[in-house]
């Protein structure tokens, strides 16, 4: 008799379930209707989205749980984001879409000064495909937010990861800036002599800023001579390749 009760609640249940086809209607139906248009419309869409996109697999849901992720991001709700950016990271598509996903997640925990979690999604991030232009203005912006952020512990790696930005985007001043503050800021790190070579290499490469790199490559000279790029940087100094135009670099090179 239990047997035969819990098999016609499971049917009950499931008849009154709507289908997968059902609900994709509701939801392309409400998309057309005017309702959208208003802030209330727009959090039923929303919700239309995370229900399905939580609830199946396929790419319609992806892109449903992608769009109900954005709009609680955008919205500010830190917990229904989270929650939905997260699950939205584990379906990697390798796309700008996955890592915008990505971005804002971390952005999301930076809010709530969870760096760790950040600093996680950021370094997998810059493992994969590079972020786009306007990925790096997001990346950037949560560094200089965490800089300013008197309640956390600052590391080189931040410093290092801002560089990254800046460069990418064309800020090499900046970029110059940030590795300084790093040389600065922590005189005994491990990892420092490269802090002051990359300074010197922006400055040079990328500012034009001849003096600037010059001064970066004697310091770094000066404080690491036994460091395995001592040697070349010796040689470019000497040979005054700071001064010399790209074509001048490959003849001699050709020379060689």
């Amino acid at each position: 008799m239990k047997k035969n009760y819990i098999l016609l609640l499971t049917a009950f249940i499931l008849a009154c379930t709507p289908s997968q086809e059902s609900q994709l209607a509701k939801i392309q139906a409400f998309e057309k209707s005017e309702k959208t248009a208003t802030k209330e419309g727009l959090e039923k869409l929303a919700l239309l989205h995370k229900n399905y996109g939580l609830k199946y697999q396929d790419e319609i849901a992806n892109n449903y749980l992608y769009a109900a992720a954005q709009h609680y991001f955008y919205e500010q709700d830190t917990v229904e984001s989270i929650a939905l950016l997260s699950e939205y990271i584990t379906r990697d598509d390798s796309s700008d879409r996955y890592r915008n996903a990505a971005i804002n997640l971390a952005i999301m925990y930076a809010r709530q000064h969870k760096y760790e979690q950040t600093e996680e999604l950021i370094a997998e991030l810059l493992d994969k495909n590079l972020p786009t232009h306007a990925q790096w203005q997001d990346i950037i912006t949560l560094y200089e937010n965490k800089l300013k952020d008197a309640t956390t512990t600052l590391r080189p790696k931040d410093f290092e990861n801002l560089t990254m930005g800046y460069t990418a985007v064309g800020r090499y001043a900046d970029a110059v800036r940030s590795l300084d503050n790093a040389i600065h800021k922590w005189s005994k790190f491990d990892n420092r002599s490269n802090l002051i070579y990359r300074a010197g290499f922006i400055a040079w490469e990328y500012q034009k800023n001849i003096p600037l790199a010059k001064s970066y490559y004697n310091r770094f000279l000066e404080e690491y001579p036994n460091d395995e790029k001592a040697a070349e940087v010796r040689q470019m100094l000497h040979d005054g390749i700071l001064e010399m135009s790209d074509e001048a670099i490959l003849n001699m090179l050709k020379g060689k």
